[in-house]
């Protein structure tokens, strides 16, 4: 028996060890002091960065120096996401891109791809439907929406009114983060979650009111 109860007293004051869950990042452990200076909004991305759905980054402003990509590839990196972006556009946009990307340690650093949306509608539609359901992020040019309208499933063969971003958004059920540069400023602004959730009514009629309420958005910073 004093075998016994040493073994079981050895138990008793063994120490316990306890795992936290993994937490979310927070904005501080994610972003400088200096992103903080060209950025605002950061907490809307980081929400984004830490959930394990995709989505879409809608991009009002045109930023060839690439400053958001860069900074969310940056961003996926320093937290170790599984995410990866994906940059769609015309091809002349793309080529203006890939050639502002002087070095290849550069383009390997970036760590994102682009995606011409000159190719075949079904076959891009398809590409960024696969993406979407594997986590990862579009961000759309503001050109892409001249060129290029995804595939949607609706018994209409026109919707007159929409971007890109909120026909994907509808069908793929992904929210949409909206940015455009601020008012006078050179700072890129990243407005809060756009839900897909957010709107009722038939896919037309959701299509419609997101693309209004991005649109509204967008004229709120030229105030």
């Amino acid at each position: 028996m004093g075998k016994l109860s040493f073994l079981l007293a050895e138990d008793y004051i063994k120490p316990k060890i306890y795992f936290k869950s993994k937490q979310s990042s927070t904005i501080n452990d994610i972003f400088t002091s200096e992103d903080k200076k060209y950025f605002s909004g950061l907490e809307n991305l980081a929400q984004l960065l830490n959930a394990p759905r995709g989505f879409i980054v809608n991009a009002f402003q045109i930023d060839y120096y690439q400053s958001l990509p860069r900074l969310i590839a940056k961003s996926l990196k320093k937290s170790h996401s599984f995410k990866k972006l994906y940059i769609l556009g015309p091809e002349l946009s793309l080529s203006i891109l890939k050639r502002s990307t002087k070095t290849i340690y550069e383009t390997q650093y970036n760590g994102y791809e682009y995606i011409n949306v000159e190719q075949d509608t079904d076959f891009v539609t398809s590409q960024c439907e696969k993406l979407i359901q594997e986590g990862h992020i579009l961000y759309i040019l503001p050109e892409t929406n001249v060129c290029w309208k995804p595939q949607y499933k609706s018994e209409s063969d026109d919707i007159p009114h929409s971007l890109c971003s909120t026909l994907l958004s509808q069908q793929l059920h992904v929210p949409i983060l909206a940015t455009a540069y601020e008012n006078g400023s050179e700072k890129i602004k990243l407005f809060s979650p756009d839900s897909p959730d957010s709107y009722s009514g038939d896919l037309e009629n959701r299509i419609f009111a997101q693309s209004e309420a991005l649109c509204r958005l967008l004229e709120s910073t030229k105030k």
